[in-house]
């Protein structure tokens, strides 16, 4: 747990932005809340996860926006480009139409579907 002290020096270190994808963040939607809205909130990402032997301090710590911290949960390196450029060619293949990206689509709403029947109803 992280002194408001040390969120701030996290969350100052991009300039209040998200890390990954640089999207504006806000410091008081830090470690958003179910039914909170996402805009804005953000974590603290370990760049070396604690588990992968990186350090419990703020020195190993940058701000990432709820959604890309999420995604990239336990992954390093190698895995997020691997899902980076999968993603960009199922992109590509939406966009174009093409059997495969139609099926690529089903597949992510059918995905997002399920994961909104798994959250909590407040």
């Amino acid at each position: 747990m992280f002194t408001n002290k040390q969120l701030r020096e996290i969350f100052d270190k991009t300039a209040g932005h998200c890390h990954f994808c640089g999207d504006l963040l806000y410091f008081k939607r830090h470690g958003r809340k179910e039914g909170t809205p996402h805009k804005g909130a953000w974590e603290v990402d370990h760049v070396i996860q604690r588990a992968k032997g990186g350090a419990k301090g703020p020195e190993n710590c940058l701000p990432a926006c709820v959604r890309c911290n999420r995604l990239r949960w336990h992954r390093r390196g190698r895995e997020m480009r691997e899902l980076l450029t999968l993603g960009l060619v199922a992109k590509y293949e939406i966009k174009r139409g093409s059997a495969f990206g139609k099926e690529a689509r089903r597949l992510m709403k059918k995905r997002e579907a399920a994961k909104g029947a798994r959250r909590r109803k407040i």
